[in-house]
C-alpha cells in the first residue's frame, strides 16, 4: 500500500483492483492484511455449508463463497476502508438481482451489497485479534447473522446485530439462521464429520 494510502487508513478502490493480482487480501478498518491459504479441511468445510445454505436460501437469498464485498457508500466515494472476504456469505436476492443489472459494474466491481449473513470458516493461521476485529467490522456495517466457525474445537460463535451477546454451538446443537431462513438447521456433528 503507498504511504499516502496507510496515513489515510484505506485505498482507492482502483488500487484495491490492480493489488488483486498481486495474491489474496481483505481491507480491514483501512489495514491491509494477508488472506491465508486454505487447508482442505477448510475448504470441505466450506464446501459443506455452501450447499446447505444453497439448498434453503430458496427464492430469497444468494449464497457466495470467498465473494469480496464492499460498504456501497464506500463505492460510491471510490475510497475504500474494508474489502472483505468472508468464506460464506448470503446477500438478498432483489437487491444482489439490482445490482447485478448494471453488467459493467458486476464485471469491474466487487459487490456494493452488504450480506444478511457472513461465515469464517477457522484456520490454524488465524489469529483471535484478527477474528474479532472482522467480527466487529461486520457488525459496525450491518451484517445480520454471523457464524465464526472453529473446526479444531468444534464449535460456532454466533454474533447477532443489535445484540451485545455471542452464542456458542458445539458439535451436539443444530446451527440455525434465525428469520434469515426458517427451517434451516444444521446439525454441527454431520458438519464437523469430515
Amino acid at each position: 500500500m503507498s504511504e499516502q494510502a496507510i496515513a489515510a487508513r484505506g485505498m482507492a478502490l482502483d488500487e484495491l483492483l490492480e493489488r488483486g493480482a498481486q495474491g489474496k487480501f481483505e481491507l480491514i478498518d483501512g489495514e491491509l492484511r494477508a488472506v491465508s491459504p486454505s487447508t482442505l479441511a477448510h475448504s470441505i468445510l466450506i464446501r459443506k455449508l455452501l450447499f446447505a445454505l444453497s439448498a434453503a436460501a430458496a427464492e430469497r437469498w444468494e449464497v457466495f463463497s470467498e465473494t469480496t464485498f464492499i460498504a456501497p457508500e464506500q463505492a460510491a466515494s471510490n475510497w475504500l476502508t474494508d474489502s472483505l472476504v468472508p468464506d460464506i456469505l448470503i446477500f438478498d436476492k432483489a437487491a444482489f438481482d439490482a445490482l447485478r443489472a448494471d453488467k459493467t459494474l458486476a464485471m469491474t466491481r466487487p459487490a456494493a451489497l452488504i450480506p444478511a449473513l457472513v461465515a469464517e470458516i477457522l484456520s490454524p493461521a488465524d489469529q483471535q485479534s484478527d477474528i474479532s476485529r472482522k467480527v466487529q467490522r461486520y457488525l459496525a456495517l450491518g451484517v445480520r447473522l454471523i457464524w465464526i466457525i472453529d473446526p479444531q474445537v468444534e464449535q460456532v460463535t454466533v454474533y447477532r446485530h443489535g445484540s451485545k451477546q455471542a452464542s456458542l454451538l458445539s458439535a451436539a446443537d443444530m446451527l440455525t439462521a434465525d428469520d434469515l431462513l426458517p427451517g434451516f438447521a444444521l446439525p454441527l456433528d454431520q458438519f464437523f464429520a469430515l
